[in-house]
């Protein structure tokens, strides 16, 4: 009769699972427990195995010790032993291993691991591939450690997770101290109990490419935050999350005050400043208009940024804004006050460029554009606001309108009223394209176009989403005001 014990079903999984000699080898949640490793280890040729997923086994230091002494794991590149029972003498093992010097990923999170087998695993020669290292829910925190390896971290380290441990503003001064983070290009420290003197700690650490740090669910104040912010090593740092700490009013400030260098650095390209979708909001905006580098910055998008007029009044006040001939506004809610106060910035005069497309600007906003320092606008985005004919009565006749080459006005309820206005404007001279989607226009309209003599330089007209008739398609096609356009899209 075959034999149905659990050692034997396993011994049967193991040499199916490895018989097939796939490079990825999943026996993780198989319950092994140490005897399981063992016989995996002196049994079979583990030699074909790049990827060793052994979470979830109950395996503690004596499995890993097997583990890390098996000859024919030398190719290993990848080991997952999430949730096990392994401390530092698994730790210890693993980093004294002669055949993982092409290792480069161990996760060890939720298990027994502490600050001692931590190091000994950040600093080990003999893991000289090790580039990733998961250390989330372990003992990190917890004992004191007398003696610290000795030498530096390993150079190709980039990835250390340590979230959801015990580290002290004390233990971190002395990870610190002892070198740990410097070559690290991720680092987590989520979730621990972080105050003031362990970041200001951390902010002197001479990291050489730190991009990613994350601290949230700290007890960091606002002396922490002003240390990350003045530091002399994060000039690689590209994001920062301080979520949930304990700084006020002054901390945030001066963290905004640091995001905002950290996307100038990365977004500024050739004059082009992209920050489109980035949640700045009013304390973003005071932040990017306190920054000098706007003074590079010719072209600025600024969309769906969940800003309102607080936040335009204080760009419109910065003193940095003298090269800016392009600025996108759209999508967020700046209102006719946002829109006065956009329109009363001497800097803004050089603006050639401007979209407020769905910021809830209304006719008082639009009239204050029309008088503004803002007289050079060659291109002109307005749409998606509620101006309604007399908005489009106020593009036809303002003088600050005269030079504009494209206009667009979608969705904004024209009407007939609205394109009449604009098709007999003698403002407009200069008017080459001109967008007028979803604004309800009949045949009464393109009549009055058709019989217009303004918008003579008029190549580009956009109808879509109006009102047509089988008198307007006759118009299209006859008349000689749209047949002699370049571009009629109806």
């Amino acid at each position: 009769m075959e034999n149905d014990s659990p050692d034997a079903r396993l011994v049967l999984r193991l040499r199916e699972a490895v018989g097939r000699g796939d490079a990825t080898l999943d026996l993780s949640y198989e319950r092994m427990g140490d005897a399981g490793v063992l016989l995996l280890t002196r049994v079979f040729d583990l030699s074909h195995v790049r990827l060793l997923n052994l979470g979830w086994n109950g395996i503690t230091d004596i499995g890993v010790c097997a583990l890390a002494g098996c000859a024919s794991l030398a190719g290993l590149t990848h080991l997952q032993l999430a949730s096990n029972s392994i401390g530092n003498g698994g730790a210890q093992a693993i980093a004294q291993a002669a055949h993982w010097s092409r290792l480069q990923l161990l996760n060890l999170t939720h298990n027994r691991v502490g600050d001692e087998g931590a190091l000994q695993l950040i600093k080990s020669k003999k893991l000289a591939g090790l580039e990733y290292l998961e250390l989330e829910l372990n003992r990190l925190g917890l004992a004191h450690v007398t003696r610290y390896p000795d030498g530096p971290a390993n150079p190709k380290l980039r990835w250390l997770n340590l979230r959801r441990n015990k580290i002290r503003s004390d233990r971190l001064a002395e990870w610190v101290q002892a070198g740990a983070f410097i070559p690290l290009e991720h680092l987590n420290l989520g979730w621990n109990y972080l105050e003031d003197p362990g970041v200001q700690a951390l902010s002197a650490s001479p990291f050489t490419r730190l991009d990613h740090l994350l601290l949230d669910h700290n007890w960091i104040g606002d002396a922490g935050a002003r240390a990350l912010a003045n530091s002399k090593h994060l000039g690689s740092l590209r994001f920062l999350n301080m979520a949930d700490n304990q700084f006020n009013g002054e901390g945030e400030r001066v963290l905004m005050d640091l995001r905002i260098r950290q996307l100038i650095k990365t977004r500024l390209q050739g004059g082009q400043l992209n920050l489109n979708g980035q949640k700045l909001g009013n304390t973003g905006l005071k932040a990017l208009a306190r920054a000098e580098a706007l003074k590079d910055v010719e072209s600025l998008s600024l969309r769906n940024n969940f800003f309102d007029h607080e936040g335009v009044v204080a760009l419109a006040d910065s003193p940095h804004l003298g090269n800016l001939k392009s600025l996108n506004l759209m999508d967020n809610a700046i209102g006719d006050k946002g829109m006065v106060a956009l329109c009363g910035a001497e800097a803004l005069a050089g603006l050639r460029a401007l979209n407020i497309e769905a910021c809830g600007v209304k006719l008082t906003g639009l009239k204050a554009l029309a008088v503004s320092p803002l007289n050079g606008l060659e291109q002109l985005n307005v749409s998606g606001n509620d101006l309604g004919c007399d908005g489009a009565e106020v593009l036809a006749c303002g003088k600050n309108f005269s030079g504009l080459k494209t206009l667009q006005i979608w969705n904004s309820g024209l009407g007939d009223r609205g394109f009449t206005a604009l098709a007999q404007s003698a403002n407009l001279t200069a008017l080459e394209e001109l967008r007028l989607s979803g604004n309800s226009i009949g045949v009464l309209g393109y009549q009055a176009y058709d019989q217009a003599t303004g918008l003579a330089a008029l190549k580009t007209l956009d109808l879509r989403q109006n009102r047509f008739s089988p008198n307007s398609y006759l118009l299209f096609t006859e008349s000689p005001r749209f047949t002699r356009l370049c571009e009629l899209r109806f």
